[in-house]
């Protein structure tokens, strides 16, 4: 049996208010509209819900058996509506759940962790690796708050996007190493000739590097390791001639200062934009706007090399 909600909520204002007049003033309703939701409920459940005694109205056993949950219903249903209306982060408990790739998630999560717990202790924030060819349904399900992935050119329907940054493609290597320190620009055959890193969950295939590489020249890197962590990517350039290609994004300052240094690849690559994408339906919605601004405002590329923030 499907009952309209609004039909108890008048329920209740005659419970509390003992009558029907006094209800449709309490309800800003006339008197006629509350007398004939009334009457649809008492057709809906079948009891007559309210019989008159004098000036009043007295409950039936059924109404005395209903105010109950009845009221508990409307009470939670009206935090959920102020929550939604007015989200305070220092009180709300829940988790927001954000789409990553691997790259993504080690170079971005713990900017954006350290930027909400402060102020939200009782928020949980999970890294969700995901497909992209997935990614609208996991959005509008609400599988996924929020998805954090390079620019899209069509990401899917009802998809709203806000780009968080821009980049370019660069070499990292250790800050002695023997090919790359103190020579500018490193030449084409010598960036072919070194050891290279390939990073990519995938267990074999072009990485995204490969491919925007590709676009440029017909040659090919020699990849010397492979690996699924950007971390582990990182100590093995740090220990060893092997160089990495990656995103600009994906390295910060600090990461640099351990023994690491960049250097420009002497292929064209273009622009890379990083960008911070959610579903239409959650435009409105005060918690998921607060974790949006945090998003802008924890991923602070100012201190990563050859990087442009984007605050449009």
């Amino acid at each position: 049996m499907r009952v309209d909600f609004n039909l108890f909520r008048v329920f209740a204002a005659i419970y509390t208010n003992g009558g029907v007049s006094a209800a449709a003033e309490v309800l800003h309703l006339t008197q006629p509209a509350v007398s004939h939701a009334l009457a649809r409920l008492r057709d809906q459940l079948g009891d007559p819900l309210f019989v008159r005694l004098g000036q009043g109205m007295v409950p039936t056993p059924v109404a005395h058996q209903l105010i109950g949950p009845v009221r508990k219903a409307l009470g939670e249903i009206e935090q959920a509506v102020k929550a939604i209306e007015s989200f305070d982060p220092a009180l709300a408990a829940m988790q927001f759940r954000i789409g990553f790739n691997a790259l993504m998630e080690a170079a971005l999560l713990p900017r954006i962790v350290c930027a909400i717990l402060p102020k939200a202790p009782g928020i949980r924030v999970e890294a969700v690796r995901y497909n992209r060819a997935d990614m609208a349904m996991a959005l509008a399900s609400s599988q996924l708050n929020a998805v954090i992935d390079i620019e899209m050119a069509n990401p899917g329907e009802m998809i709203h996007s806000r780009r968080l940054a821009s980049g370019r493609i660069v070499g990292v290597a250790r800050r002695d190493h023997p090919v790359v320190t103190g020579k500018a620009p490193v030449s084409l055959d010598d960036y072919m000739a070194l050891g290279h890193i390939a990073v990519s969950t995938r267990p074999q295939g072009a990485t995204f590097e490969d491919i925007l590489i590709a676009r440029s020249t017909t040659r090919t890197r020699r990849i010397a390791a492979r690996c699924q962590l950007i971390g582990s990517a990182l100590q093995l350039v740090r220990e060893t001639d092997l160089v990495l290609t990656l995103a600009s994004p994906f390295i910060d300052a600090a990461s640099l200062e351990n023994g690491l240094t960049l250097f420009d690849i002497p292929v064209e690559t273009g622009e890379i934009s990083i960008c911070l994408y959610w579903h239409a339906s959650n435009d409105s919605d005060a918690s998921q706007i607060w974790l949006r601004e945090c998003v802008l405002k924890s991923i602070n590329f100012s201190t990563s090399p050859g990087v442009t923030a984007n605050r449009r």
